[in-house]
């Protein structure tokens, strides 16, 4: 199923990244009928009415189904140095079903600038490729301590090589976050910080894994361990 990111469905047409997969690539046709999704768990169908400057409207739009998630997952992540290996991580992020990516600032961090608008391509791009119907939001550079203090979560997990609590013995519910430090690690400062917030350390297992290898498979373990509702 191909499928048409709209993010204000009440919007009729289609412009920028989306015109372009459109019309450019797929090259669709007045009168085609495509599907789009709004990134909140709605499909819709529509028919395309005009091509015209730059834009591709459309009409017929009609609701095809809704879906809920059955929970809400989230990682906050210290960005490695290179921009490739952020665009990737979000990306799986992606993939797996993350619903929001806080990228943020710590003591050892490699990275304080990002270029979200770039992401939010990479991510709607990834969220149509794996045609899911939820678009995983993403915010960024936040500094920890603005973090901790900002963001209310029901479980909260830091990922920590010296933690011998592991995620399968662990029962992960709706509205979880991982928090992952950067390369040069969480500072013991930080560490008592989120302890003290609540953060509860959690293994990855005894390799010393990338930042971006930590948060994919940190996000993924969340998202398939506890009991979905």
């Amino acid at each position: 199923m191909q499928i048409f990111y709209l993010k204000n469905i009440k919007s009729d047409f289609l412009v920028g990244q989306e015109y372009n997969h459109c019309y450019n690539v797929l090259r669709k046709k007045v009168r085609d009928k495509i599907k789009l999704t709004d990134g909140k768990g709605n499909l819709y169908s529509a028919e395309i009415q005009q091509i015209k400057n730059r834009k591709i409207h459309l009409n017929k739009l009609k609701i095809i189904k809704s879906i809920k998630k059955n929970k809400n997952t989230f990682v906050a992540v210290a960005p490695p140095k290179s921009f490739n290996r952020v665009e990737w991580m979000v990306e799986k992020l992606t993939e797996i079903g993350i619903s929001k990516i806080f990228l943020i600032e710590t003591s050892n961090s490699e990275r304080n600038k990002i270029r979200i608008e770039r992401l939010e391509k990479k991510i709607i791009s990834a969220m149509k490729q794996c045609n899911s119907l939820f678009k995983t939001e993403i915010e960024g550079i936040i500094k920890i301590k603005e973090f901790v203090k900002k963001y209310k979560f029901k479980n909260k997990y830091v990922a920590d090589i010296k933690s011998k609590s592991e995620f399968f013995k662990k029962k992960i519910n709706e509205n979880s976050v991982i928090l992952i430090g950067p390369e040069g690690d969480l500072t013991n400062d930080e560490l008592s910080m989120l302890k003290k917030e609540g953060y509860n350390s959690l293994s990855l297992g005894d390799m010393i894994l990338r930042t971006e290898t930590a948060a994919v498979v940190g996000g993924f373990l969340m998202n398939i361990t506890g009991e979905k509702k």
